[in-house]
């Protein structure tokens, strides 16, 4: 059992609270957040998309009683006031959304954590490695004390170009993420940074920035230059695609193409990628463990040289299941 502990505890962090309940290989030992503690604690038995947590909770003097196992909290905002080692923190799992530095990361090292997992995009590719599970395994040394899981996005499309380019080439992709609304997002027209961001996400379809092509070039080296990306934020709250178009060098058909990811999805990325030929909407993929699913019936190409793929993902579920098969990797070698 590997000991773990979260810093934040916003979406991801309950998310992957939810998945590892009765998972006997993973041990939380501590939550880190700065907002109050009885309201976390709500948020975690009530689920506004995810429903009620199936689990008896209670409060404690100190942390959280869960099917009466205790579970430390405190309000620990960086690695400066942790103490990892006293609490036998094996992996910290930094989930705060924000992106992280190495000097960051190096302080709750330095507090007694043996590796450090961030649940974001990091601010400096060149200081932090990212590991998207099915692109880049070949390349990550496992005995390394910091990994990056990069955006769900990337997750999505990274493994799915790695096939694509394994069996057809690609010379050239671009992609667009629509992503439901998070709490970044306003719920009215307020004024604050940027312009579109300031506008109400309940009520609007909003172009954004993402940096998911600048995720993928680094982990899917064949595709630096060659990559692009845009966003949208639509009004619901889960459930979650990309529309990738992508330029491949051999001829293929779509009936092909849907075959060579259903291969993969039965081998070598079983687990992480899939397909499915029901015709299904973004409510049906909340709660999916998948980093991606692809919509079989959505595919389409032109001349078998250009192929678009619509790929539907939990953008918060899919992500946290790949941390915790991340966690279940590292803690073999700890």
């Amino acid at each position: 059992m590997t000991n773990i502990s979260l810093v934040g505890f916003g979406r991801i962090g309950r998310d992957l609270f939810r998945q590892t309940l009765n998972d006997e290989a993973i041990n939380i030992v501590s939550i880190s957040d700065t907002a109050d503690k009885a309201n976390l604690i709500y948020l975690l038995k009530y689920d506004s998309i995810y429903g009620k947590l199936d689990a008896n909770i209670e409060e404690s003097e100190t942390g959280i009683v869960v099917n009466g196992k205790e579970i430390l909290f405190n309000s620990w905002k960086n690695g400066d006031e942790a103490n990892w080692a006293e609490l036998n923190t094996e992996i910290v799992v930094l989930a705060t959304g924000k992106p992280k530095t190495k000097d960051e990361v190096d302080n709750h090292l330095s507090k007694g954590c043996k590796k450090v997992i961030v649940a974001s995009t990091p601010e400096n590719f060149e200081d932090i490695q990212i590991y998207v599970p099915g692109a880049n395994d070949e390349s990550i040394d496992l005995n390394s004390n910091v990994f990056s899981l990069g955006s769900n996005t990337a997750n999505a499309v990274a493994p799915i170009l790695k096939v694509l380019n394994n069996e057809v080439g690609v010379e050239r992709a671009f992609l667009t993420t629509i992503h439901g609304y998070s709490n970044s997002n306003r719920l009215a027209d307020v004024a604050g940074e940027g312009f579109r961001l300031n506008r109400a996400a309940g009520e609007n379809i909003i172009p954004s920035i993402t940096k998911s092509s600048d995720v993928v070039a680094n982990v899917l080296p064949f595709i630096k230059n060659k990559i692009a990306s845009s966003s949208m934020t639509v009004p619901i709250p889960d459930g979650s695609t990309v529309d990738l178009t992508v330029d491949i060098k051999n001829e293929c058909s779509i009936e092909d193409i849907n075959k060579i990811i259903s291969n993969a999805s039965d081998t070598d990325l079983k687990n992480i990628i899939g397909i499915t030929y029901d015709p299904i909407v973004s409510s049906d993929v909340v709660r999916s463990s998948l980093s991606g699913l692809v919509d079989g019936l959505a595919t389409m190409g032109i001349n078998n040289k250009k192929i678009k793929l619509i790929i539907w993902f939990d953008n918060g579920w899919g992500y946290a299941a790949r941390i915790i098969d991340t966690i279940k990797k590292l803690g073999q070698v700890i």
